[in-house]
Formats: C-alpha cells, structure tokens, sequence
C-alpha cells in the first residue's frame, strides 16, 4: 500500500468535510465547524499549518439522526461511520466519518476496529437551565468520559511518565471491569437524560476540559454564518469569537515556534494503490 503524505490527507479530509456537508444540508441538520477547526478558519482560512484533522459538532438531536441516516442507508459506502450505536467494537465516545479507501494506524491508541482517515464528529447535548446544575452534570460526564478514555490508550508508553502511565493502566483496569459496552450505554443514558431542545446551557463531551466547553444555546448554535475553509465553505456559530475566546484566551496569538508540530500520531495508507 502507498503511503499517504500530509497534502494529499489534507485534500481527502476536504472531500470527507464536503461529502458530510452536503449530507447534512439534504437532511436538514445544522453541521459547524469546531476546535482547531474553527480556529482554522478564523486564523488561516483553512487547516492550521501544523494540525492534520477537521473537527465538527452537531446538537444531540442531530447527531442521532445522523446516525440513523447510515444506519438506514447501510453504512458501506466510501464513506463509513463509525460509531458505537453502529458497531459496539468501536470504542470511541463520539463519532469519525472514515474514507474507506485509506487505512490509518494510530501509533499510541485503539480504536477497537480497523480505522481510515477521519473526520471528528462530536455532540454538543443539553445541561440545563441553571449554571450549577450545568457544571455538576459536565463533571459527572467527564467522570465516564475519563473511563472511555483510558480504553483508547496504550498503556506504559515510553514517551508519558511513570505517574501517568500507571494512573492509566489503573483507570483501564476499573474500564474493563465495567465494561466497554456498559459503560457506553452509561454514557448514552446521561446525556440523553437533560433534552438538548429544552436547555438554556449546552456543552460539548469530548474529554476532560470542563465548563470551557459549557455555553448558552441560544448564543452559539441557533445560527450560523459561513466560512472559508481552504477551498470550500462551511458554517460556524454565529458567535464564533466568544466560542474560540471562551476555549482558547487570545486566539489569534500564535502558539511558540517549538509547539507548531503535528500531534496526531498515526500512520495512512492508500488501500487502492498495490505500490
């Protein structure tokens, strides 16, 4: 198989980007942009120079439909997603839009089931009407998300410390006691126990970040706006400032030279070529 360098990846995620886009515009779902995604946008009109991935959300009645969507229309195409609800070896909380063509192999995690290059689907899901109940509910989540987490890493790691490989292979041991599956549908009750349609606040679940991620619905994602994304456009959150100062503090303040490296570790493959 071919190896695949970091031009030609950057031109797949667009068309994985552009399919999903035009997915979720016949259907009716908002899709926006996120994390170093949006920040791209904002920053560089496109892909951060030194980032390799696209990340996009979708409010937890979205996201469901989504899922449903390849659900119903059989989940084989060139374009696959993985998700739990659709494949209980998949280990990740969220969901990747995979090209079926590429195979990626991650160098320090697992994703349970045979990955391609992706695209980062995450929920935003409801928190209520009140700020205290909204932060409690976030550490709640993060409680399990934390757990889910330490299923996806490789344990004792030569490049992560003693204390912190050890703390893993501990939160690993207690993840495989509850289990994989229990422990998605732990997760899967949670957020669907605060409706998303009836909350003043909102948050994403990705990891352990916290009450950054916590905003009022109404600010963010009841609109949007479109923008240049390299050589396509999609939408963002109408306040998308308030969004990127909330997470990042001064983002249009570079990060320092020795930090604008590549952090995913992985390695594609062009499963079509026979070189």
């Amino acid at each position: 198989m071919r190896t695949i360098q970091i031009d030609e990846m950057k031109q797949r995620l667009l068309s994985i980007a552009e399919y999903l886009d035009k997915l979720c515009e016949e259907n009716g779902i908002n899709l926006f942009m996120s994390g170093g995604t949006l920040l791209g946008a904002v920053r560089h009109k496109g892909f951060i120079p030194w980032d390799d991935d696209i990340d996009m959300y979708l409010s937890r009645p979205d996201y469901d439909r989504l899922i449903e969507i390849f659900r119903q229309q059989g989940n084989n195409g060139k374009y696959k997603l993985l998700a739990h609800e659709l494949d209980d070896k998949y280990l990740y909380g969220f969901a990747k839009l995979i090209d079926t063509d590429t195979l990626l192999i991650e160098k320090g995690g697992d994703a349970g089931v045979e990955m391609g290059l992706f695209l980062d689907i995450f929920p935003i899901d409801g928190l209520g009407d009140d700020i205290k109940f909204a932060k409690k509910h976030m550490k709640k989540i993060n409680k399990y998300i934390i757990l889910n987490l330490s299923l996806l890493v490789k344990p004792w790691r030569k490049e992560v410390s003693f204390a912190k490989n050890f703390t893993i292979a501990c939160l690993r041991v207690l993840a495989k006691m509850y289990g994989a599956n229990r422990l998605h549908k732990k997760l899967s009750e949670i957020v669907h126990s605060v409706p998303y349609e009836t909350s003043k606040y909102v948050g994403e679940f990705i990891d352990e970040i916290g009450d950054k991620r916590i905003m009022l619905k109404n600010e963010m994602y009841d609109d949007y706006v479109l923008m240049d994304f390299e050589n396509i456009k999609l939408k963002a959150p109408k306040n998308w400032d308030k969004w990127l100062t909330q997470f990042y503090g001064d983002y249009m303040k570079l990060p320092p030279v020795e930090k604008r490296v590549l952090t995913h570790g992985y390695e594609l493959y062009d499963k079509t070529s026979e070189e």
